[in-house]
């Protein structure tokens, strides 16, 4: 049983005081410059986002969160099994690049996972998982300052006076996570902490929300560029700094493709001259076609009987796109022709891809188009997923000086940090492919009681 009924009642009262407020309008634009001023920045502007909060019933959260922990955690544990513990299996049933392959392959010892955010939607039969994102998961910082300035607003003040409202932070949790790491890898003391990312990467901002974390903790942190990274005395250098912890925030993939730039970072990664949080493992589980292997029945041996279950629950039919038979509802299928012929509830992924890149739904792609992409996707790097039900809620828009309010799109996605309760981020967008970088906007979770 979920909490829709509850979370209804608390997002229409929150709307209608939001709609009765004569200054509406002006606290939008306040909001745009209060993002700004507290560093909730996307590319240098104000993040895109809206009036309201995104609101989740308590016994929501509850479900979504314990499934994100569950799933999480079972992913990372089979990829350290499937095919035996044959890393070089799993990679290629993945279709990994091969560039990024053989620095997934180095093990420099677990966890694999430390840091990971889920996509989910909130259905009325519970959470459904997406995606999972843990090669350098952005949002944690931009959670926790979002939830600050939307708890200044007359609409919220007026709201948590009548209800019990709840957020939790994330960045405390990342820091706390980054620490215990670092001791579960041998260290000692205090580590020197740098947040690695390309200088110029639109996130920069949240990571200057969490390097502020860190020093507030008492780890001495520092933002660099992968490209000012080298080794010098047996120590990873960075900025002319001795590192401890490397919290990577640049992704595995742009790596390799500036390899020539960055190879001092790629080598003392190799030779582990530094803890990497989290280490290029992570790919494994993260991987879009590792939902594949979890749903498939080839794979059922890798999960006990409560896991499978789980997976059922939240996870959609994934299959890698390939000509074959395989199982859906209990029927074999012809994967291929049922893809064809099942293009409206379906939806076409690069198992590679980020940002919402490349993506296909089904029935917002003529036959036509399907029958090619699925065509050039067979025996590629391919994955095919159910389509779920994408929720949507109305919430208040200001555009052009005036306030209405439109029914959008929202995906919600709960942070993982190393099994300890974390907060979310919440996306809503007109279309169907909810991304932030594909002109969505972000809202803080807030759970109601």
């Amino acid at each position: 049983m979920t909490g829709v009924g509850d979370t209804a009642a608390a997002i229409a009262a929150y709307n209608r005081l939001v709609e009765s407020d004569a200054a509406a309008v002006e606290d939008a634009a306040r909001l745009a410059g209060a993002f700004s001023a507290a560093g909730v920045t996307f590319d240098g502007a104000p993040m895109r986002t809206f009036l309201r909060p995104h609101l989740v019933a308590q016994r929501d959260w509850d479900a979504l969160r314990d499934a994100a922990g569950g799933l999480m955690e079972l992913a990372a544990r089979a990829a350290r099994h499937a095919f035996g513990g044959d890393v070089a299996a799993l990679l290629a049933f993945l279709g990994t690049p091969e560039d990024e392959a053989r620095w997934v392959a180095l093990d420099p010892g677990p966890p694999d996972v430390v840091l990971s955010r889920l996509d989910a939607f909130l259905t009325p039969q519970g959470p459904r998982f997406i995606e999972i994102n843990s090669d350098a998961p952005a949002g944690f910082g931009y959670g926790d300052r979002m939830a600050e300035v939307f708890a200044a607003l007359p609409a919220f003040r007026t709201f948590r006076r009548t209800r019990r409202v709840r957020y939790l932070p994330s960045a405390p949790r990342l820091v706390e996570a980054v620490g215990r790491t670092w001791r579960s890898h041998g260290g000692a003391g205090v580590p020197t902490v740098a947040i690695v990312d390309w200088e110029d990467v639109k996130t920069r901002a949240d990571q200057e929300i969490l390097r502020a974390g860190f020093e507030a903790a008492g780890f001495p942190a520092f933002l660099c560029d992968p490209r000012a990274v080298g080794v010098a005395g047996g120590r990873l250098r960075a900025s002319g700094r001795a590192v401890d912890v490397v919290y990577r925030r640049v992704l595995l993939q742009d790596l390799v493709a500036a390899e020539q730039d960055v190879r001092p970072f790629l080598e003392a990664y190799r030779d582990r001259r530094a803890v990497f949080v989290n280490s290029c493992r992570c790919r494994l589980s993260e991987d879009k076609a590792f939902f594949a292997l979890l749903s498939d029945e080839r794979f059922e041996a890798l999960l006990g009987a409560g896991e499978r279950a789980l997976v059922a629950r939240v996870v959609p039919w994934t299959r890698k796109v390939e000509d074959r038979r395989t199982r859906r509802g209990g029927l074999e299928v012809d994967l291929v022709p049922h893809v064809l012929h099942g293009r409206e509830g379906l939806v076409l992924k690069p198992a590679h891809g980020y940002g919402g890149r490349s993506v296909l739904i089904g029935d917002e792609t003529s036959p036509p188009a399907w029958e090619a992409a699925v065509s050039a996707a067979v025996g590629g790097a391919w994955v095919v997923q159910e389509r779920v039900g994408i929720p949507e809620e109305p919430f208040p828009v200001v555009e052009e000086g005036r306030l209405r309010f439109e029914a959008l799109k929202v995906n919600v996605n709960p942070f993982y940090v190393a099994g300890a309760e974390a907060g979310a981020v919440t996306r809503a967008s007109r279309s169907a492919v909810i991304n932030v970088s594909a002109g969505g906007g972000s809202v803080p979770t807030f759970v109601v009681d």
